[in-house]
């Protein structure tokens, strides 16, 4: 068979065309048949001929994370995800609930999360209680500024190895932590852009690497600036899923009188009586049972 052919990983998926790194190139290529599904961060072949490059085949993902849609379906937002950096600052205020189900979807899929204090020049003073929580339970929570470069190196340092998924409310700075950990980002954007045939670059996840190094078993480690959301849900891919998505509750579960409590109502539930005894916090309980509804709900439709 004539043309060129190799594999890379795909840095943005827009329909049914794709760019993929190719080494030290980035390579635009369509999709092979309609049946074909690529998004951000899948490994993928590639055969490039005289009337372009096209992707051959995908290999197994090591992950998928998604997200549901207005009509309660699994959409892909990227795959192959090591970490998810969740992005929160003073202003716009943080939608903690939205936190909540972020570090929840990361749970599901036993990825490695961490909530990122941005713009920490103008005072972290009003999220300090709230990260507070996030600590306690285990969860890193570094301050940074990416405007003026202010534990950039930090968090660069701890981003080493794999892949971090930038997720968050608009406003709240991703794209410029993205451009901070990557100084030419803001380069590869315009590219990309030009390559996939004019399509703006703000409405798809965007791979960016962040370090080829040889320290990291012949990986890379890189950063994928997602789009910024009004609201989240994972989809529920485990059974008990609100439960397993947040931590305290699945650690006091097996204290509950019942084995099948759902934590909202039932009598002898050891869940409800951490939060009356402010073991838990009452706010992260009622983010849970927002998401309990959310997936009861989704269950009873038809």
């Amino acid at each position: 068979m004539n043309g060129r052919h190799g594999s890379g990983i795909v840095l943005a998926s827009y329909g049914r065309g794709v760019l993929v790194q190719a080494g030290e190139t980035a390579l635009s290529c369509t999709l092979k048949g309609r049946k074909q599904r690529v998004v951000c961060g899948d490994r993928v072949s590639w055969l490039a001929g005289p009337s372009g490059a096209a992707v051959e085949s995908v290999e197994p993902r090591r992950n998928l994370f998604e997200r549901i849609d207005a009509r309660g379906r699994a959409e892909p937002v990227a795959a192959n995800i090591h970490r998810l950096a969740i992005v929160v600052c003073s202003e716009p205020a943080p939608d903690w609930f939205l936190v909540d189900r972020y570090w929840a979807a990361a749970r599901l899929k036993d990825i490695e999360a961490l909530v990122v204090a941005n713009k920490s020049d103008l005072g972290t003073g009003e999220l300090e209680a709230e990260l507070g929580t996030y600590r306690a339970l285990g969860l890193g929570c570094p301050q940074v500024c990416a405007q003026s470069g202010a534990g950039v190196g930090a968090l660069r340092a701890a981003l080493e190895g794999g892949a971090t998924l930038f997720v968050g409310q608009s406003g709240v700075g991703k794209s410029s932590l993205v451009n901070a950990l990557v100084p030419d980002a803001a380069a590869q954007t315009a590219e990309l852009t030009r390559d996939v045939e004019g399509r703006h670059t703000t409405t798809t996840a965007r791979r960016y690497r962040l370090h080829a190094g040889a320290e990291h078993g012949g990986g890379e480690s890189a950063v994928i600036d997602a789009p910024g959301v009004r609201d989240f849900a994972p989809p529920a891919s485990l059974a008990r899923a609100a439960e397993r998505g947040f931590t305290e509750v699945h650690h006091l579960a097996a204290d509950c009188r019942f084995s099948d409590c759902r934590h909202l109502e039932e009598p002898g539930c050891a869940v409800r009586s951490a939060v009356l005894s402010g073991q838990v916090s009452a706010r992260r309980y009622e983010s849970y049972r927002r998401l309990q509804r959310l997936y009861q709900k989704l269950s009873q439709e038809p």
